[in-house]
């Protein structure tokens, strides 16, 4: 009999890369059937899941709940052994409790972030009147302990979640996404284009002071930013921002992602600029530097990302990666991708993408898990056994 297993999230959550890269790997294997629950899905997504040969459910109808409420309430046709969730701060991640309880089913929980390193360089309080007393990164330790298995993405994720929590975690490597593989690049031009995927909300975190403070010390004016933002983001405010940390207009531009149709937009970008760089103060992977990688474009990875962990693990990987949070060294490192011969920058990021695709292939860590989630339910069954006995 096949393990049923099904993926929660609401419907942000359902599209990232990594979402998807674990349903495929899960639905390509014999031994399970996957589905996905994600209330008041979308047309776009229903297809999607068709094409990965899944089931995708929507949830009970209720009245007065919004679709983050309505993912406490599965329909009751819908069977499940094993429920995956995704876990997004105080609003995703929490209704497994429920879940759990009406389907009698295990409780796998993912985590992406590393929430406290958030709340340290957002200075955000622990507490506020009138909500939860705890933080999010308390909500989520406590979420952790009541899951019967945590998914850490990344190592960085890893380290953290295992120091704070007894349940057992399984640690994944994100792929390089395939869908960006065919992406082509442009010949090196004038100006010389630098992609930042940025945000207002996590302006510090994202290290969008320090690419600012870098150009600013760059003296090549021929060196352009683009910061990608996503829909609900404010261009003008971030833009702000940027020219205050000490960029200058000229070097700036702002373009914002819309929901519809980001593979195709990222495949636009990536095709348009030289570099990708990710300064982030705390990042739990950084899956934009994985697009790029994809797309044979040259990087530069904060030492601060779960995705320079792994970077360093491969032959290639230290020189990609930026052990500081000085806008000097940083304004160094770009300025000498900027004098590098082209040809020579995209050979080392075909060199890079290949040793990443040999070392973290995704299928074989999915095929370690789900022997651990069949060894979970079997468990859970002479357990069953022997109380009846």
């Amino acid at each position: 009999m096949s393990l049923k297993i099904t993926v929660a999230s609401n419907k942000e959550g359902w599209d990232i890369v990594m979402n998807e890269q674990l349903i495929k790997a899960l639905a390509r294997d014999k031994r399970v059937e996957v589905s996905g629950f994600v209330p008041c899905n979308t047309q776009e997504q229903r297809d999607q899941a068709q094409r990965m040969n899944i089931s995708l459910y929507d949830a009970e109808k209720q009245y007065g709940f919004d679709s983050n409420e309505l993912l406490s309430y599965p329909p009751d046709d819908l069977k499940i052994d094993i429920l995956i969730m995704h876990s997004y701060g105080r609003h995703v991640g929490k209704q497994a409790q429920n879940i759990i309880k009406s389907k009698r089913c295990k409780w796998v929980l993912v985590v992406h972030i590393i929430r406290k390193d958030f709340e340290r360089d957002l200075e955000m309080v622990a507490s506020r009147a009138g909500e939860f007393q705890e933080s999010e990164h308390e909500l989520q330790v406590a979420l952790c302990e009541k899951a019967d298995l945590v998914l850490a993405v990344g190592h960085k994720v890893e380290q953290s979640y295992k120091a704070e929590t007894r349940t057992p975690i399984f640690t994944l490597i994100p792929s390089i996404p395939r869908e960006f593989l065919d992406t082509k690049q442009h010949d090196r031009s004038s100006p010389f284009k630098v992609l930042l995927s940025a945000s207002t909300k996590y302006f510090e975190v994202k290290g969008c002071a320090i690419a600012a403070k870098a150009f600013n010390q760059l003296e090549d004016p021929s060196i352009h930013l683009l910061l990608v933002v996503k829909e609900g983001d404010s261009a003008s405010t971030i833009k702000e921002s940027m020219v205050e940390k000490g960029i200058s207009p000229e070097q700036l531009k702002v373009r914002r992602l819309f929901k519809d149709d980001q593979e195709e937009e990222w495949r636009s970008l990536l095709s348009e600029v030289d570099l990708l760089i990710k300064p982030s103060k705390s990042e739990g992977f950084g899956m934009a530097g994985l697009r790029a990688i994809a797309a044979n474009l040259p990087v530069l990875i904060s030492g601060n990302c779960g995705l320079a962990i792994a970077l360093k693990e491969l032959p290639s990987g230290n020189k990609h990666v930026v052990d500081s949070q000085n806008p000097e060294v940083w304004a160094r490192r770009i300025q000498e991708i900027k004098e590098k011969d082209g040809q020579i920058c995209r050979s080392e990021a075909e060199q890079l993408k290949n040793e990443y695709s040999a070392a973290y292939n995704l299928e074989d860590q999915v095929n370690s898990l789900i022997d651990a989630f069949s060894e979970m339910v079997k468990s859970d069954i002479q357990h069953g056994v022997k109380e009846t006995l």
